[in-house]
Parts: C-alpha cells; sequence; structure tokens
C-alpha cells in the first residue's frame, strides 16, 4: 500500500504542481517548492504561489504530513514557531485522512483551505472557515464535533483514556460513573478506536499534561 500511496502522490504533484521538487529518504517523501494556488469560496477568491515544504511520511496517512512556510513569510496566528502550519487538529486531520491514499487529500482538505482563510482573516480580520481553539481546547472540540456530542471535558477525558487503552476501564472511569459510561459511551468508544490507538494515545497523554481525568470528580 506504500508503494501506491507514493506513486500516487507523486504522479498529483508532477501533474498539478509541475513547479514543485520531489526528494526522496529512507522515511518521508518531500514536496518542496512552489505550490500555485487559484482558489474560491463563495466570492472570495486567491491567486498566489507560496513556498512550501510538505513532509509526507512513508507510513502516510497513519503518520500525518506536516507543511512548512520555508520562507517565513506568512503573518498568523496558526503557524508554531519551526514554521510548520496549523492547518487543524491533529483529530480532524486523522479523521479526514484516515482513508486517504494519496498526498492530494491532505493539500485539497487543508493546505487550500488554510490559505484561503488566511488571506481572508488578513482582509476581514475573521477567519474563513472557522478559528479551532488551540491547545487542549481545540482536543476537546474537535472530539466533540467528530462523536457528535456534547459531553463535558472531565468525562471526555475519560472515554479518550478508555478507548486509548492506556488503563483499563475500571482505572479510567471513576467508579460512580461506570455504569452511566457504560450505558452512555460505548458507541463513542467503538468511533473513536476506528482511528489510530498511536495518535488517542498522543491525544489523551496531551489532555493529561493538565488534569487528571479523576481529578474533577474527587470530593
Amino acid at each position: 500500500m506504500e508503494n501506491v500511496i507514493v506513486s500516487n502522490s507523486e504522479r498529483f504533484i508532477k501533474e498539478k504542481y509541475p513547479e514543485v521538487e520531489i526528494d526522496k529518504t529512507n522515511s518521508a517523501i518531500i514536496f518542496d517548492g512552489r505550490f500555485v494556488i487559484h482558489a474560491r469560496k463563495g466570492s472570495f477568491e486567491i491567486h498566489e504561489a507560496p513556498h512550501l515544504r510538505i513532509v509526507m511520511s512513508r507510513q502516510y496517512p497513519r503518520v500525518l504530513p506536516q507543511c512548512y512556510d520555508v520562507d517565513k513569510k506568512i503573518k498568523y496566528d496558526h503557524v508554531f514557531d519551526n514554521g510548520a502550519l496549523c492547518v487543524s487538529t491533529i483529530l480532524d486531520l486523522a479523521n479526514s485522512l484516515k482513508d486517504s491514499v494519496s498526498i492530494q487529500d491532505y493539500i485539497d482538505k487543508f493546505i487550500i483551505p488554510y490559505f484561503l482563510s488566511y488571506r481572508y482573516w488578513e482582509k476581514t480580520g475573521k477567519d474563513l472557515n472557522g478559528d479551532r481553539a488551540h491547545g487542549t481546547q481545540g482536543i476537546y472540540d474537535s472530539l466533540r464535533e467528530y462523536l457528535d456530542t456534547d459531553i463535558n471535558n472531565a468525562e471526555l477525558k475519560c472515554v479518550l483514556c478508555w478507548a486509548a487503552k492506556i488503563k483499563k476501564f475500571k482505572k479510567c472511569v471513576p467508579k460512580s460513573l461506570q455504569k452511566k459510561f457504560l450505558a452512555l459511551y460505548l458507541k463513542h468508544i467503538k468511533k473513536l478506536r476506528q482511528l489510530d490507538i498511536w495518535l488517542l494515545r498522543k491525544q489523551c497523554k496531551q489532555l493529561t499534561r493538565s488534569d487528571s481525568c479523576f481529578s474533577l470528580y474527587k470530593k
């Protein structure tokens, strides 16, 4: 499958972005150059050619790609210190790309909308595609949207811990809530486990750097 994804991705880049160079390493395929973007949403449109470096792991889509602003010209609150673009949350990326067989999905679903939103923000001060919160709140918001639920943060953290198999159910969920979780949230566990366990554990680890899911229930 890896060879199919690499082949599909190379063919797409060569046809759609002929100015972009393709480099290969043992672990990744790197697309580096001017990405000529012509895009529109409603009445708003952009025409530009940012110099980007997209690093696609050979384990894509299990390992998510990263896109870098090579010239570091983007002045936006959705750029990391190392120049990587914050195009979405990890969960949103993983959910949208889980069945991807080409880097085209990443570019079409995330990079192009990113630049549309960025240029719209420059012009109006607003994000064209909405603005996902950063940090832990962004993870919670992504989880709620993915699961189509309004679970509070504390219970959502326990659900994620349970789904990620970091600990056994009885150690993830306080005893007083175990019947409730089994009755109401089992369907959410099944849906979360459609994603990669490694990804769920990474998200859970990021959340548990703040409060333990138990601490909000302690008397």
